[in-house]
């Protein structure tokens, strides 16, 4: 093994054993501890539930503003498409009814025939 698995297995040992000796010299009897813990815990439920709901009700309005944003970012992408693409489409247009020579060179075997 490790020296750093070796390492955290005497934490968590230590820890356990301080936990056990920390009872065992409590100045209270076996029936308090035990009514003070299941209060504690209680009160950490209690604490951890109301906690969840509150992540619980920003994150759905966090995903319901993100959706509203999306929302117009596609409605105004699309408006934008859609006057672009009118925008070609009536050029297009003007450009059909014209003659419209493309300034392209011409070959040099074309110039001297």
């Amino acid at each position: 093994m490790s020296n750093s698995n070796r390492f955290f297995e005497g934490l968590f040992l230590g820890g356990i054993l301080g936990f056990i000796g920390g009872i065992l010299c409590a100045p209270k009897s076996g029936a308090e501890l035990r009514k003070e813990l299941v209060d504690n815990s209680d009160e950490l439920y209690k604490q951890a539930n109301s906690s969840l709901s509150d992540i619980k009700d920003r994150t759905e309005q966090a995903l319901q503003d993100f959706q509203s944003k999306g929302d117009s970012m596609i409605k105004q992408a699309s408006s934008q498409f859609q006057e672009t693409r009118d925008q070609l489409s009536s050029k297009i247009q003007e450009m059909g009814g014209k003659k419209t020579k493309i300034g392209l060179p011409e070959p040099e075997s074309a110039q001297h025939m």
